[in-house]
Protein backbone atom coordinates (compact mmCIF):
# COMPACT_ATOMS: atom_id res chain seq x y z
CA UNK A 1 0.00 0.00 0.00
CA UNK A 2 3.00 2.41 0.76
CA UNK A 3 3.92 2.32 -3.20
CA UNK A 4 0.58 2.78 -3.92
CA UNK A 5 -0.12 5.88 -1.64
CA UNK A 6 3.48 7.17 -3.05
CA UNK A 7 2.69 6.85 -6.94
CA UNK A 8 -0.82 8.91 -5.83
CA UNK A 9 1.07 11.30 -4.28
CA UNK A 10 3.75 12.25 -7.35
CA UNK A 11 0.76 12.48 -9.35
CA UNK A 12 -0.98 15.05 -7.64
CA UNK A 13 2.21 16.85 -7.27
CA UNK A 14 2.47 16.56 -10.47
CA UNK A 15 -0.87 18.13 -11.72
CA UNK A 16 -0.15 20.94 -9.29
CA UNK A 17 3.04 21.82 -10.73
CA UNK A 18 1.49 21.99 -14.42
CA UNK A 19 -1.40 24.11 -12.93
CA UNK A 20 1.31 26.76 -10.97
CA UNK A 21 -0.14 25.71 -7.78
CA UNK A 22 2.50 25.89 -5.32
CA UNK A 23 2.69 23.20 -2.10
CA UNK A 24 3.52 23.58 1.29
CA UNK A 25 3.95 20.62 3.47
CA UNK A 26 3.35 20.95 6.92
CA UNK A 27 1.60 22.26 9.79
CA UNK A 28 -0.51 24.75 9.48
CA UNK A 29 -2.50 27.25 11.44
CA UNK A 30 -4.55 30.16 11.03
CA UNK A 31 -3.02 33.35 12.99
CA UNK A 32 -5.78 35.63 11.40
CA UNK A 33 -8.51 35.86 8.68
CA UNK A 34 -5.92 36.46 6.04
CA UNK A 35 -2.66 34.32 7.34
CA UNK A 36 -1.60 31.18 8.12
CA UNK A 37 1.48 29.83 9.91
CA UNK A 38 3.01 26.30 8.75
CA UNK A 39 5.90 24.61 10.74
CA UNK A 40 7.55 23.28 7.93
CA UNK A 41 11.16 20.88 8.21
CA UNK A 42 12.79 23.65 6.86
CA UNK A 43 11.58 25.96 9.22
CA UNK A 44 8.56 28.19 10.06
CA UNK A 45 6.73 30.14 7.15
CA UNK A 46 3.84 32.38 6.68
CA UNK A 47 1.84 32.38 4.03
CA UNK A 48 -0.52 35.70 3.20
CA UNK A 49 -4.16 34.39 1.45
CA UNK A 50 -7.56 36.37 0.45
CA UNK A 51 -9.73 33.25 0.62
CA UNK A 52 -8.95 30.25 1.95
CA UNK A 53 -10.63 26.87 1.32
CA UNK A 54 -10.34 24.94 4.66
CA UNK A 55 -10.62 20.72 3.95
CA UNK A 56 -8.42 19.89 7.04
CA UNK A 57 -10.78 16.22 7.70
CA UNK A 58 -10.91 14.74 10.67
CA UNK A 59 -9.13 12.53 13.47
CA UNK A 60 -10.33 9.36 15.14
CA UNK A 61 -12.59 10.46 18.45
CA UNK A 62 -10.66 9.18 21.43
CA UNK A 63 -11.79 7.87 25.17
CA UNK A 64 -10.51 9.89 28.13
CA UNK A 65 -9.07 7.43 30.70
CA UNK A 66 -7.09 4.61 28.94
CA UNK A 67 -3.86 4.00 29.06
CA UNK A 68 -1.29 5.01 27.05
CA UNK A 69 -0.16 1.64 25.58
CA UNK A 70 0.86 0.51 21.94
CA UNK A 71 -1.97 -2.40 22.15
CA UNK A 72 -4.89 0.61 22.45
CA UNK A 73 -5.26 1.99 18.79
CA UNK A 74 -7.56 3.57 16.57
CA UNK A 75 -8.81 2.72 13.29
CA UNK A 76 -5.87 4.09 11.44
CA UNK A 77 -3.39 1.97 13.94
CA UNK A 78 -5.33 -0.84 13.20
CA UNK A 79 -4.70 -0.79 9.34
CA UNK A 80 -1.21 -0.28 10.16
CA UNK A 81 -1.12 -3.64 12.53
CA UNK A 82 1.38 -5.77 11.81
CA UNK A 83 0.42 -9.28 13.48
CA UNK A 84 -3.17 -10.17 14.56
CA UNK A 85 -4.34 -10.10 18.18
CA UNK A 86 -6.03 -13.66 19.69
CA UNK A 87 -8.06 -11.20 21.28
CA UNK A 88 -9.40 -8.01 20.51
CA UNK A 89 -11.91 -5.53 22.16
CA UNK A 90 -13.68 -3.50 19.53
CA UNK A 91 -15.23 -0.09 21.86
CA UNK A 92 -17.60 0.94 19.12
CA UNK A 93 -20.36 -0.45 17.68
CA UNK A 94 -20.53 1.49 14.54
CA UNK A 95 -19.83 1.15 10.49
CA UNK A 96 -15.91 1.56 11.51
CA UNK A 97 -15.95 -0.84 14.44
CA UNK A 98 -17.57 -3.62 12.98
CA UNK A 99 -15.73 -3.30 9.94
CA UNK A 100 -12.09 -3.62 11.52
CA UNK A 101 -13.94 -6.14 13.28
CA UNK A 102 -15.06 -8.20 10.47
CA UNK A 103 -11.09 -8.22 8.97
CA UNK A 104 -9.87 -9.21 12.14
CA UNK A 105 -12.44 -12.04 12.62
CA UNK A 106 -12.01 -13.37 9.13
CA UNK A 107 -8.09 -13.17 10.15
CA UNK A 108 -8.59 -14.75 13.22
CA UNK A 109 -9.10 -13.16 16.33
CA UNK A 110 -11.61 -13.63 18.92
CA UNK A 111 -13.80 -10.47 18.75
CA UNK A 112 -15.52 -8.78 21.33
CA UNK A 113 -17.81 -5.46 20.87
CA UNK A 114 -18.62 -3.51 23.15
CA UNK A 115 -21.33 -0.45 22.31
CA UNK A 116 -22.95 2.29 24.49
CA UNK A 117 -25.93 2.23 23.21
CA UNK A 118 -28.65 -0.38 22.59
CA UNK A 119 -27.81 -1.07 19.18
CA UNK A 120 -25.15 -1.80 16.64
CA UNK A 121 -24.86 0.57 13.92
CA UNK A 122 -26.47 3.09 15.87
CA UNK A 123 -28.74 5.63 13.76
CA UNK A 124 -29.51 2.43 10.82
CA UNK A 125 -33.12 0.85 10.77
CA UNK A 126 -32.79 -2.05 13.68
CA UNK A 127 -34.82 -4.09 11.04
CA UNK A 128 -31.70 -3.96 8.74
CA UNK A 129 -29.21 -4.23 11.55
CA UNK A 130 -30.71 -7.73 13.09
CA UNK A 131 -29.81 -10.02 10.04
CA UNK A 132 -26.11 -8.56 10.88
CA UNK A 133 -25.98 -9.28 14.58
CA UNK A 134 -27.19 -12.65 14.18
CA UNK A 135 -24.84 -13.17 11.73
CA UNK A 136 -21.90 -11.78 14.04
CA UNK A 137 -22.53 -12.95 17.20
CA UNK A 138 -22.41 -16.77 15.92
CA UNK A 139 -19.07 -15.99 15.04
CA UNK A 140 -17.64 -13.40 17.50
CA UNK A 141 -16.71 -14.10 21.15
CA UNK A 142 -19.48 -11.85 22.40
CA UNK A 143 -21.55 -8.45 21.37
CA UNK A 144 -22.59 -5.97 25.15
CA UNK A 145 -25.07 -3.50 23.68
CA UNK A 146 -25.80 -0.92 26.21
CA UNK A 147 -22.14 -1.56 27.63
CA UNK A 148 -19.51 0.88 28.58
CA UNK A 149 -15.59 0.60 29.36
CA UNK A 150 -15.39 1.67 32.76
CA UNK A 151 -11.54 1.40 32.77
CA UNK A 152 -8.53 -0.42 31.31
CA UNK A 153 -5.41 -1.88 33.32
CA UNK A 154 -2.23 -2.39 30.98
CA UNK A 155 -0.13 -5.29 32.07
CA UNK A 156 2.26 -7.89 31.26
CA UNK A 157 -0.42 -10.38 30.54
CA UNK A 158 -2.92 -8.29 28.47
CA UNK A 159 -4.98 -5.15 28.95
CA UNK A 160 -7.60 -5.95 31.75
CA UNK A 161 -10.80 -4.30 30.76
CA UNK A 162 -14.21 -3.57 33.00
CA UNK A 163 -17.08 -2.60 32.38
CA UNK A 164 -19.91 -0.60 33.11
CA UNK A 165 -23.57 -1.03 32.51
CA UNK A 166 -26.91 -2.87 33.09
CA UNK A 167 -25.60 -6.20 31.88
CA UNK A 168 -21.71 -5.61 32.17
CA UNK A 169 -19.85 -8.45 32.07
CA UNK A 170 -17.16 -9.61 34.30
CA UNK A 171 -13.80 -7.88 33.63
CA UNK A 172 -11.80 -9.30 30.57
CA UNK A 173 -8.53 -9.65 29.61
CA UNK A 174 -7.64 -8.69 25.91
CA UNK A 175 -4.36 -8.48 23.84
CA UNK A 176 -5.06 -5.61 21.90
CA UNK A 177 -8.06 -2.75 22.13
CA UNK A 178 -9.90 -0.81 18.68
CA UNK A 179 -11.36 2.17 19.89
CA UNK A 180 -13.90 3.08 17.08
CA UNK A 181 -16.20 5.52 18.40
CA UNK A 182 -16.21 7.61 15.88
CA UNK A 183 -14.61 10.72 14.14
CA UNK A 184 -13.65 14.35 15.53
CA UNK A 185 -13.38 17.39 12.99
CA UNK A 186 -10.08 18.93 12.57
CA UNK A 187 -11.03 22.44 12.51
CA UNK A 188 -9.63 23.31 16.02
CA UNK A 189 -6.51 21.64 15.01
CA UNK A 190 -6.03 24.24 12.26
CA UNK A 191 -7.34 27.23 14.58
CA UNK A 192 -9.86 28.08 11.61
CA UNK A 193 -11.20 30.26 14.70
CA UNK A 194 -8.34 32.81 13.91
CA UNK A 195 -9.80 33.00 10.97
CA UNK A 196 -13.04 34.39 11.90
CA UNK A 197 -15.04 31.14 11.52
CA UNK A 198 -16.83 29.34 14.38
CA UNK A 199 -15.88 26.44 15.44
CA UNK A 200 -17.52 23.77 17.70
CA UNK A 201 -17.27 21.48 20.40
CA UNK A 202 -16.52 18.94 17.96
CA UNK A 203 -14.09 20.88 16.03
CA UNK A 204 -16.52 20.70 12.90
CA UNK A 205 -16.68 23.82 11.07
Amino acid sequence: TGGVVERLTRGLAGLAKRRKVRVVRGDGRFTSPNELRVETPDGTETIGFESAIIAAGSEPARIPGLPDDPRVMDSIGALALEDVPERLLVIGGGIIGLEMATVYDALGSRITVVEMLDQLLPGCDADLVMPLRKRIAGRYEAIHLGTRVAGVEATDEGLVVSFDGDEAPDPATVDRILVAVGRRANGGRVGAHAAGVEVDERGGI
